[in-house]
């Protein structure tokens, strides 16, 4: 059976499990313990969760939410757009020398925030694609999926996903990630 390694933020965490149990009979998936945060934390991080997982044959990942925060209201998100493009090429980068360059990386578009403009979040989901098409990286475009119903997918926090929201990721990504195995 192959490896999966899923990485990414609270969202990841969400349907994780899901995945694990639609997929025990067909692959290993492993994840971090620790939410994955912003796009400069996982980057950073692997070198610290890599000795915990097996060699991944495939990781699908997801990270965005964190990176367009202003959690300390400067007036900028977390991660301007060029140091976004950045941690994702490096990212990209690590894991081929971690796995090598065989492992099939599933980039995931950033979820939509409910109540928000999601014009920012569309810029960095676009440079998100650009980097995928540049790297020969699979799309997973979440965002999408979510945006149909957003009221029903989308909970009251206005960030993470409702049980039916989690469905609805656990078998998209569940789906994407099956095309490799």
């Amino acid at each position: 059976m192959k490896n999966v390694l899923l990485l990414g933020d609270s969202i990841r965490m969400e349907y994780q499990p899901l995945v694990k149990d639609a997929l025990k009979r067909k692959a290993n998936v492993f994840g971090p313990l620790d939410n994955g945060r912003w796009s400069g934390y996982t980057l950073n991080s692997l070198r610290f969760w890599s000795p915990f997982v097996p060699d991944a044959d495939i990781v699908h990942w997801n990270n965005g939410i964190w990176d367009l925060g202003d959690d300390y209201n400067l007036g900028r998100h977390f991660s301007l757009p060029d140091e976004y493009r950045s941690n994702l090429v490096m990212t990209i980068q690590v894991l081929k020398q971690l796995y090598g360059n065989e492992v099939v990386i599933i980039m995931a578009t950033t979820t939509p925030i409910k109540g928000r403009d999601s014009s920012e979040l569309c810029k960095y989901n676009d440079i998100l694609r650009d980097v995928a098409g540049k790297y020969n990286a699979e799309l997973d475009d979440l965002y999408g999926d979510i945006i149909k119903d957003i009221d029903s997918y989308i909970g009251d926090d206005n960030v993470h996903p409702t049980v039916k929201g989690k469905e609805l990721l656990a078998q998209k990504v569940t789906e994407t990630i099956i095309k490799h195995l």
